[in-house]
């Protein structure tokens, strides 16, 4: 127990260290980035710390890690752009789940209190079913049926859930007067790879748009940025992965690469509307469904997720 905590709670109490570091605007020298850097790094790797045997809880504290070392590097960037933050500001930026760019906290829009309501209703019952559905869905005998079946079921079941907790999480987080910003949009409704990647994960997205495609004259060249920052992606979950099993497997290299390409290709497609959106949305979801394979195929090394072995052609990555 006392390495699973300390495994969760290191990275809190290095990014705080590193306060000294970002709450003053002095030159960037080569030592100052060095030693940031080197908290961050440690940071990133707290999570080992939990034993080897529990892949799952070293997995999420990797997850919790490396968005506290993004929120340090944001709020280092920061600080050449506007008045280094306070302690308080700091701290309270550390423990908002739903934020990784501070800067663009006092932005988001204002929701009323009778939306934020139900919005908490809906994405709570909505995350009961879903969870319910996803109980009925891990008892099925799955053995004689097409993995892909399975696959897509679990996947859909699953993403529709999270999409409702979420909702539910912020919607509470409002109610009890923090602010934050919407992770999800929609993300079923996508017309295009590039436009999923809009809806999907939105305080990351943003953290990509604003701290490396922006300062990278990305609307310069989009398609290279874009495929840099899918390159970033991959990299940060196969290190998520290794991190909870110990290996590097190539299946998020593999996810990351098909979805940057397809993103890339996608980015200045105009998004349809009325019927003629219902093709696009789903050869989307399809694209999506079928990708996942690769991602999933991570997860199923951290906690089982499919009742079976891999195919053959996932084995021995």
């Amino acid at each position: 127990m006392q390495h699973l905590l300390a495994g969760f709670l290191a990275p809190y109490v290095l990014a705080t260290a590193c306060f000294a570091l970002i709450s003053h605007r002095r030159a960037a020298t080569f030592a100052k980035v060095g030693v940031l850097l080197g908290g961050c790094l440690l940071i990133v790797l707290s999570p080992l710390l939990i034993p080897v045997e529990q892949p799952l809880p070293r997995f999420l504290a990797a997850m919790s890690a490396t968005l506290t070392a993004i929120k340090v590097l944001d709020a280092w960037l920061d600080q050449r752009r506007m008045s280094p933050p306070t302690w308080k500001q700091f701290v309270a930026f550390l423990v908002n789940p739903f934020v990784l760019v501070r800067r663009c906290l006092p932005l988001e829009r204002q929701v009323p209190g009778h939306e934020n309501l139900l919005r908490l209703v809906l994405g709570s019952v909505g995350c009961a079913i879903g969870v319910t559905i996803l109980t009925r869905l891990f008892s099925v005998d799955w053995q004689d049926l097409p993995f892909l079946l399975e696959h897509a079921s679990k996947v859909t079941a699953l993403m529709m859930t999270i999409i409702f907790a979420l909702s539910a999480s912020i919607a509470l987080w409002r109610l009890s007067g923090g602010t934050g910003r919407e992770y999800m949009h929609s993300p079923f409704a996508a017309r295009t790879p590039a436009d999923f990647w809009r809806r999907y994960n939105r305080n990351m997205q943003q953290f990509f748009w604003e701290d490396i495609f922006k300062p990278l004259g990305g609307h310069r060249t989009p398609i290279r940025t874009t495929l840099l920052i899918f390159g970033l992606s991959a990299l940060i979950h196969e290190l998520l992965f290794y991190a909870a099993i110990g290996r590097m497997q190539g299946y998020q290299l593999v996810f990351f690469a098909l979805h940057g390409i397809a993103a890339a290709m996608t980015l200045r497609v105009r998004a349809k509307k009325g019927w003629a959106a219902i093709p696009w949305i789903v050869s989307t979801l399809a694209f999506n469904l079928a990708s996942s394979v690769f991602f999933f195929a991570s997860i199923n090394e951290v906690t089982p997720f499919y009742s079976r072995r891999l195919p053959d052609w996932l084995q021995g990555w």
